[in-house]
């Protein structure tokens, strides 16, 4: 835990306008709280005091990630003196990767950051929370910001059955754009369409700029990959239930293969830049921020670092659609936090995930740090942000999307694989020319279908 932060006052900006409580009620949903699942899953007793011993909760979560749960274990560790929260980072391809291994031996977090399920709730590693989303109200509260971390009796279909994470907040994906290099383009408010987005890319390549700054050694191109997709299906369903595992579901479609299509093309017509496949998301945002590339497809976890860095020369808006009247979609989900099923401080670890969803400072700190808007109750206080900000941007997008039912899932979590091992590679070699749309596309859903028989 860190012992040297500076108060919360000087690291806040001087927020002056609230959030609205509409942006947490507009996620109720029905999604019922599951029956009852293996002993081995669901702990025998459960219990919200976490007691007056010493305690130590571990905590693993992707390296992006380390300062705000250092804030957030210092947040709790005030209001339970007793308990020491200790945060360990974790490269987040590695994390995904690495996280059975880590949570089924002896050396063991009690709590981790997941990207995906995979087989941990089939192979009875993570902990059901059922009993503390009942001990604690959590059933109570919108359920649609759980859905994602429901699984089924089987172990592998998500949005139905019973609770296996939650998290602070929501990410969600977008484009970041230059306003001055926007200008010298002539554009002059976000694209409305798809197809004056890509105007807006040739405009940006005819002037001698780069279009697009984005990560391809670490999944950026699965952003707008996955938004052409839906653009072109004409519906989020048909990646929706391939995210979640719906028995059936298949993503080898013409959608996805004229969605590779126009990636590729974007690689050949020179929007991409020319070392795509070996910048990360360490690099992309900051050479963005320094000027290289009008547009730059990613989440809102990057508004707080872009706010201070680009000061009032960035903008945000959603991927559009591919005409003014249809609804926006974007990538969605939770931050989330699980409790490994043999970890020694189950309630202590709950008690956490508790206050960092109801506590005002803790929720404030989930939009200072990472740009997230929270999850929890939906009476519970909005936290502040500035007029006119990026980050403001970014949450005001949040809502839009709430509005047009545009919230889906990222293909990357589909499966515990499918990011690090098949997304990532597949992206690569499609816009290095490597490999056709066609083969890309069926090679998303083999990956898929082999990760399902692991």
């Amino acid at each position: 835990m860190r012992t040297n932060t500076l108060s919360r006052q000087r690291r806040r900006p001087n927020y002056r306008i609230a959030l609205p409580v509409i942006l947490a009620a507009l996620l109720a949903s029905c999604a019922p709280p599951g029956a009852q699942a293996p002993l081995s899953d669901r702990p025998a007793t459960v219990s919200t005091s976490i007691g007056d011993a010493p305690v130590t909760l571990k905590v693993l979560v992707s390296t992006p990630d380390v300062p705000l749960y250092e804030e957030l274990g210092e947040a709790f560790h005030a209001k339970h003196a007793n308990v020491t929260v200790q945060v360990t980072g974790e490269d987040f391809n590695n994390l995904t990767t690495n996280v059975p291994r880590l949570i089924s031996g002896t050396e063991v977090p009690d709590l981790v950051r997941l990207a995906s399920f995979g087989n941990l709730v089939k192979d009875h590693l993570l902990t059901n929370l059922d009993p503390y989303a009942e001990a604690y109200g959590w059933t109570k509260w919108p359920q649609s910001q759980f859905a994602s971390t429901r699984v089924a009796d089987d172990g592998q279909q998500r949005g139905t059955g019973h609770l296996y994470g939650a998290g602070p907040g929501f990410g969600l994906t977008g484009v970041y754009y230059n306003k001055s290099l926007a200008a010298q383009i002539g554009m002059t408010e976000p694209p409305a369409t798809l197809g004056a987005f890509e105007r807006s890319l040739e405009e940006a390549k005819s002037a001698g700029l780069l279009p697009i700054m984005v990560n391809g050694k670490d999944g950026g191109l699965a952003y707008p990959l996955q938004n052409l997709q839906m653009n072109y299906a004409g519906s989020t369903q048909v990646v929706q239930d391939w995210n979640y595992n719906k028995p059936g579901a298949t993503i080898d479609t013409s959608a996805l293969v004229d969605a590779a299509a126009t990636i590729q093309r974007w690689g050949e017509e020179g929007y991409l830049p020319e070392d795509v496949n070996s910048i990360d998301q360490t690099q992309a945002p900051a050479r963005f921020a320094a000027g290289e590339g009008v547009f730059f497809p990613s989440g809102n976890w990057q508004a707080p670092a872009l706010q201070e860095t680009g000061q009032d020369e960035i903008g945000f808006f959603l991927f559009p659609p591919e005409e003014t009247d249809e609804p926006f979609t974007a990538m969605t989900a939770a931050g989330v936090l699980a409790i490994p099923a043999k970890s020694s401080q189950r309630d202590a670890a709950a008690a956490f995930l508790d206050f960092i969803q109801t506590d005002t400072d803790a929720r404030q700190s989930t939009l200072d740090l990472l740009g997230l808007p929270p999850a929890g109750p939906s009476d519970a206080p909005m936290p502040d942000s500035e007029p006119g900000s990026l980050v403001a941007s970014t949450v005001e997008s949040f809502q839009t999307l709430l509005e047009s039912d545009g919230l889906v899932d990222f293909m990357s979590n589909s499966t515990a694989s499918m990011h690090a091992n098949t997304l990532i590679p597949q992206t690569q070699l499609l816009v290095a020319g490597k490999t056709s749309p066609a083969e890309f596309s069926a090679a998303i859903q083999d990956g898929y279908e082999n990760d399902a028989e692991q």
